[in-house]
């Protein structure tokens, strides 16, 4: 027989770490979630659970029938939904985002997607898109605001499901003052011999920046690395740095800065779900109105 308590539970307990955390994400008490497990390793006749300290983490057994189980979830999941009919707006939502579209536009958006609704309640996350992505995936967030590079394509999980929201394009951001500021679109050649301000390695700001430099065999000399856009382009006015700043949420540059625009430099902007819960009705308000926010 098909234990979907047990494998939601074990699901539970390989996105949260511990059998208290489990247990509050589905709202079990933690003896509820360890009978579950318990009884589904019964089945099985195999262990699903190891202690790790004060955590658990799952046997390579328990990995092999989540990978297998995840798309029959998701179908579950999704049928629930349809079939219920419902479309009672409630519950608690929990957005990832990264922090340019929560400046944009999110926190208008969420006041817009709960007024008049006190049964929904929404928290934002900030989160770099890998991250968000992941937490939607493993069930810590249910809805994930992400971006990638036109020209350095994301791959997501066959779990989540990507509408694009708009394409925001990014500028060099250099002093009014600086040399080649004649109108033209900046070459990186014309650059190489800039100081840069760049998010951190492994962020795709920074991809971006060094795949600009690479296709012309250069490399930007980054001297300062910040999360805040804020701080790049006061950077930028003290004359220490050039920097690579996407439109969206991006502060006015007043006189003293000047944008060229950045050949290529285009960021898709999209909104994730699991794929089981886009029927959801909830979940399809609150990213309505994300979409109507950011897109306008």
């Amino acid at each position: 027989m098909l234990d979907v308590d047990g494998l939601v539970a074990l699901r539970a307990l390989r996105d949260h770490g511990t059998v208290t955390e489990a247990a509050s994400a589905l709202g079990y008490t933690p003896s509820a979630v360890s009978q579950r497990v318990k009884r589904l390793e019964r089945r099985l006749g195999a262990a699903l659970t190891a202690p790790a300290g004060r955590r658990v983490v799952l046997t390579p057994a328990a990995q092999r029938l989540l990978d297998d189980a995840e798309p029959l979830l998701g179908q579950l999941e999704s049928a629930f939904f349809r079939v219920s009919g419902s479309s009672r707006i409630a519950g608690a939502v929990t957005v990832a985002a990264f922090t340019t579209a929560i400046r944009a536009g999110i926190p208008a958006a969420l006041a817009s997607a709960t007024m008049g609704r006190p049964d929904l309640s929404v928290r934002v996350v900030e989160a770099d898109p890998v991250d968000a992505a992941l937490r939607v995936a493993t069930g810590r967030a249910d809805v994930a605001v992400l971006h990638h590079w036109r020209s350095l394509p994301r791959v997501l999980p066959d779990t989540l499901v990507a509408e694009h929201v708009l394409d925001d394009g990014a500028d060099v951001i250099v002093r009014a003052d600086h040399p080649p500021t004649l109108g033209e679109t900046l070459s990186p050649q014309q650059l190489s011999s800039s100081d840069w301000v760049s998010t951190g390695e492994g962020t795709l700001c920074h991809e971006w920046l060094m795949s600009m430099f690479a296709g012309h065999g250069l490399r930007p000399r980054i001297t300062c690395t910040s999360s805040d856009f804020d701080i790049h382009l006061d950077f930028v006015r003290a004359g220490l740095a050039a920097a690579l700043v996407p439109r969206l949420g991006r502060r006015p540059l007043g006189p003293d800065l000047v944008a060229i625009p950045a050949p290529g430099a285009v960021r898709v902007v999209s909104v994730v779900r699991r794929a089981g819960q886009v029927d959801d009705p909830t979940l399809a308000h609150v990213v309505s109105h994300l979409r109507m926010s950011l897109g306008a």
